[in-house]
């Protein structure tokens, strides 16, 4: 099961995620930098963060220890471009 964190100002992002991934999967949402930062703060178990933000990428580098996946995306791709992306940045379980 996996546990992704959404970071965008766009609801088409992760309602395009939920459309797409497996049921089993569960989706977080949050907007912007700090709602991120707070989100992840909050959850031990988040396995990736999918932002069309680089500002969120670049925040959580700065103040996320270990290696957490982050995944920047373009704002308009299709969700169903993104499964590839994650399963790359996801190990396999």
């Amino acid at each position: 099961m996996r546990h992704l964190l959404v970071s965008s100002d766009d609801d088409a992002l992760v309602e395009g995620l939920r459309d797409v991934l497996p049921a089993e999967a569960v989706l977080f949402s949050a907007r912007g930098v700090d709602d991120t930062l707070e989100r992840l703060a909050r959850s031990a178990r988040v396995d990736a963060v999918v932002t069309d933000d680089p500002e969120v990428v670049a925040a959580i580098r700065e103040e996320v220890p270990g290696t957490l996946p982050v995944v920047l995306v373009r704002a308009d791709a299709p969700a169903r471009e993104l499964l590839p992306l994650l399963d790359e940045a996801l190990p396999v379980r």
